[in-house]
């Protein structure tokens, strides 16, 4: 019967437990490495000269159904408060008139309101002088019925209004013709594809990239002058259409 020295079993017991980590550190590299190269082939991005990219553009005409208009006036007068009152009672007046025509509050926004003094250039003095002040008020009123928009014209023509903005005409809701568009941008941008793939003597496997866009927004405008009113003052009005325009850019995949 041999007797292992103390040192030597210490010895082999080290040795053994070297060589299962050095096994251990090999399986892990070798699996690692293996696991990367896995993973350099998942999510690869398709090669640049293999794909391709093209833009189509797609319309769709709508006849608009709001008109927005912007009603000012100005008034003078001696100091802030004289200007004011009689600012005040003007546009009190008109706004009292839209809501009559059935316009709701929540369509009728203040979206300026100015107080400025008045001067005059005096030769005598080489100064400007106070002549009084200037209070400046607009609104902005949105009518949902364009039938009545004429009538809202002529109303505030009648009642000391002294600017009048617009109409701008939009489409309150534009999402059948944007899907419209796009439909027609879509096919424009594959049928020039074909044309393209066939060209280089390949074709499409897939699309692999898509983005749209709108160039401007949807709406119009419509301009008035005196010798449009009617026998009772009342403007000529033609809303119309409006006309949605959507761009696309449509990637594809190319293969021989």
């Amino acid at each position: 019967m041999t007797i292992w020295p103390k040192w030597k079993e210490d010895r082999v017991y080290t040795v053994a437990v070297l060589v299962l980590v050095i096994s251990a550190v090999l399986y892990l590299g070798v699996k690692t490495d293996n696991l990367l190269k896995q993973s350099e082939q998942i999510g690869l991005p398709t090669p640049y000269e293999h794909t391709i990219t093209i833009d189509g553009e797609g319309k769709a005409i709508g006849k608009p159904d709001i008109a927005t208009v912007t009603l000012g006036t100005e008034s003078k007068g001696a100091d802030v408060a004289t200007a004011q009152t009689a600012n005040s009672a003007v546009m009190n007046k008109i706004i009292d008139q839209l809501k009559g025509l059935a316009i709701s509050e929540d369509d009728i926004q203040t979206s300026s309101y100015n107080v400025y003094e008045d001067t005059q250039w005096n030769d005598a003095t080489q100064t400007y002088e106070s002549v009084g002040w200037i209070v400046s008020n607009y609104v902005d009123v949105k009518v949902r019925d364009t039938s009545k928009l004429a009538t809202v014209l002529a109303m505030a023509g009648q009642n000391s209004i002294t600017n009048i903005y617009g109409p701008t005409f939009t489409i309150d809701d534009t999402t059948n013709l944007k899907a419209e568009a796009r439909t027609k941008a879509i096919e424009q941008a594959n049928k020039k594809m074909i044309t393209v793939a066939n060209s280089l003597g390949m074709r499409v496997e897939k699309v692999i990239g898509y983005s749209e866009w709108s160039p401007s927004d949807d709406y119009g405008y419509a301009s008035m002058a005196p010798s449009y009113l009617d026998a009772g003052g009342v403007p000529t009005v033609a809303p119309g259409t409006n006309e949605v325009v959507l761009d696309v850019s449509v990637t594809y995949k190319l293969v021989d």
